[in-house]
């Protein structure tokens, strides 16, 4: 642009230059070249107005093209970045999908394995109501006939189910950590009698009477309640007192084991039918 501009500034002197000249000289026989140099170097300087004209406008749509170029390339690059971080949130997308899949396989798999597992801890829980100490045994039965109605029960969820049968679980579990002591009135020898029944846990259930004569000890085997012998009815009370809440917690001995096998050569301990509780 500015070669053009310089051309045209050239010729435009020039101009002036030949115009100052004819007008000094003197007119003579070649006054007809004058005009005609003159029409000449107007020509002259239109094409290169017209050239310089021509210039700017090819200079300012270059800019404009230029801006054009560096926008193309700007959001070429965007594109491309844009592009990239799609392909990266994709691909965690696929992962945690695949993630999510896999857990809703082993949740199926669970889902369907649970329902063997479920029945197997009911049947053990009945097992140990019918086989074990009686103690407990309307409350025990409708707990377990609660639950056995939710296992049945169609439209109650995987999760209720396993709740109910881990909360029976629990109580079951937790009758193996404490004493319990209640009086009642129970058959004996065909009458009915007055009695204090101790449940020592899970390990053994015990009576005797107000007077603390004997003791007796329920034997699940058989079903029966059996007199021990030598048993000392002071530990059993002080047993029940302190499942009342009625005495300070001390050891105790209690008649909670059971008797032990004779083995060859060796003659059986004289307190196999003691045990400790505290």
């Amino acid at each position: 642009m500015t070669a053009f501009l310089r051309l045209f500034a050239a010729l435009s002197l020039l101009f002036l230059l030949v115009a100052g000249a004819a007008a000094e000289s003197p007119p003579g026989p070649k006054d007809g070249a004058v005009p005609a140099a003159r029409a000449g170097v107007e020509a002259a300087a239109r094409k290169a107005g017209a050239a310089g004209v021509r210039a700017e406008q090819w200079a300012g749509e270059r800019e404009e093209l230029l801006d054009q170029a560096r926008q193309l390339l700007y959001d070429a690059e965007a594109a491309r970045f844009a592009v990239a971080r799609q392909q990266a949130y994709i691909a965690r997308e696929r992962a945690d999908i695949g993630e999510l899949k896999a857990r809703t396989d082993a949740a199926l798999a669970t889902r369907r394995d649970l329902d063997p597992v479920m029945e197997t801890l009911y049947a053990e829980l009945a097992r140990a109501r019918d086989t074990g100490l009686p103690f407990d045994r309307d409350e025990r039965r409708a707990r377990l006939g609660a639950l056995r109605r939710t296992l049945d029960d169609p439209d109650a969820t995987a999760g209720e189910k396993l709740g109910r049968l881990l909360e029976a679980l629990r109580i079951e579990a937790g009758y193996s950590l404490d004493m319990e002591a209640e009086d009642v009135v129970m058959e004996r020898d065909g009458a009915p009698m007055a009695v204090t029944v101790l449940r020592a846990g899970r390990l053994a259930l015990l009576r005797m009477p107000a007077s603390g004569a004997w003791v007796e000890r329920f034997e699940p085997a058989s079903g029966e309640w059996v007199r021990l012998a030598g048993a000392d009815g002071r530990e059993l009370a002080k047993a029940v007192q302190i499942s009342r809440k009625q005495r300070i917690a001390e050891l105790v001995y209690l008649p909670v084991g059971h008797p032990v096998a004779q083995m060859p050569q060796q003659a059986p301990p004289a307190d196999t039918e003691q045990g400790e509780a505290q």
